[in-house]
């Protein structure tokens, strides 16, 4: 690795952590409630098809095996975050909803984020922010390839 390499290397694995930490300690601080990160991001996924959602459309948003999301829905059902109701006559597929309880907790994770954002905009001219734009979608756009490949 050439020095630009090792300093960029340093400063993303440095930030994501730290990112993820952060995140994790406000959401204890705001949402009342004990809830992963993941937990989280699942009912924010949910939030985002204006509150109902299947597994299926679950596991294609947060890029995870139905398997997977299928077990976390079961974890938020038990903690009182979602409901599950019948979708299809075979009883096989079913609609997932938010309770009042999930969109408390997804409201929490969305003032984190607006929060975070703010603060961070702070620090930086008009100029500084296009960069930063041009940049994040830059690897943005590296990452989507590579998860999808």
């Amino acid at each position: 690795m050439d020095e630009f390499e090792k300093c960029l290397n340093d400063i993303l694995v440095d930030t994501f952590n730290h990112i993820l930490k952060y995140e994790e300690t406000s959401l204890k601080t705001i949402a009342d409630m004990p809830v992963t990160l993941a937990e989280a991001h699942m009912i924010e996924a949910i939030s985002k098809r204006g509150g109902q959602s299947t597994v299926s459309d679950i596991a294609s948003d947060l890029n995870v095996t139905p398997p997977t999301a299928t077990v976390a829905v079961k974890k938020l059902e038990k903690k009182g975050l979602v409901i599950k109701m019948p979708f299809s006559k075979d009883g096989r597929r079913f609609i997932i909803s938010l309770t009042k309880k999930g969109e408390k907790v997804n409201r929490a994770h969305s003032i984190f984020h607006r929060r975070m954002i703010r603060g961070i905009s702070r620090g930086f001219t008009d100029d500084e922010k296009n960069i930063l734009l041009s940049a994040a979608q830059k690897l943005g756009d590296f990452f989507r390839k590579k998860v999808k490949a």
